[in-house]
């Protein structure tokens, strides 16, 4: 036995420590969208990796979304099919891995919210491998994972509509999406 094998052991070891407290590199929320995000055939057109390039007058308001962004509320006036519900779920997404914490997401109806969360919350989970990672699959007996209702480490997302006093009331919310 070599006698610095031990040391060479013991500097991979405090190498290997130093990454792991290490912070993860500052990313915008398109910068995330770039790197994590899959679109899946389910709920996307073209299935593949999702690209801001494809939809480059969303880079701006996904960034402004993003945790270091002054930015504090974004009102987004549109037309129907510009990218809009992807660039919000690329922001559900970025709160998952990189900002957890309490998400509301309120559509005019809880029979919409049901459809975004079957339509593209869960496609976006199931596609994406570190969302994958932090979400378990929606199970009825799961009271942390439903259609309306995905918890993930720090946090959960909860999706209802404004037609429901129930679930809306009571819900402390970091991050809202409306």
């Amino acid at each position: 036995m070599n006698s610095a094998e031990p040391f060479e052991g013991a500097g991979d070891i405090r190498r290997a420590w130093a990454r792991g407290l290490s912070p993860d590199p500052a990313l915008t929320v398109s910068e995330w969208a770039d790197r994590h995000r899959v679109l899946s055939s389910r709920a996307a057109s073209e299935a593949g990796p999702y690209r801001t390039n494809r939809t480059p007058y969303m880079r701006a308001i996904m960034d402004a979304l993003s945790p270091a962004s002054p930015v504090q509320r974004i009102v987004f006036m549109k037309s129907a099919q510009v990218g809009a519900t992807e660039a919000g779920n690329n922001w559900i997404g970025f709160c998952m891995h990189r900002a957890p914490g309490p998400f509301l997401a309120v559509q005019p109806t809880v029979d919409l919210a049901k459809r975004l969360s079957q339509q593209r919350i869960e496609p976006l989970i199931e596609e994406s491998p570190d969302l994958r990672e932090l979400v378990l699959p929606s199970r009825s007996r799961d009271a942390g994972n439903t259609v309306l209702a995905k918890r993930f480490p720090g946090g959960q997302l909860i999706l209802t509509g404004a037609n429901s006093a129930v679930g809306l009331r009571s819900m402390p919310a970091r991050w809202l999406f409306l």
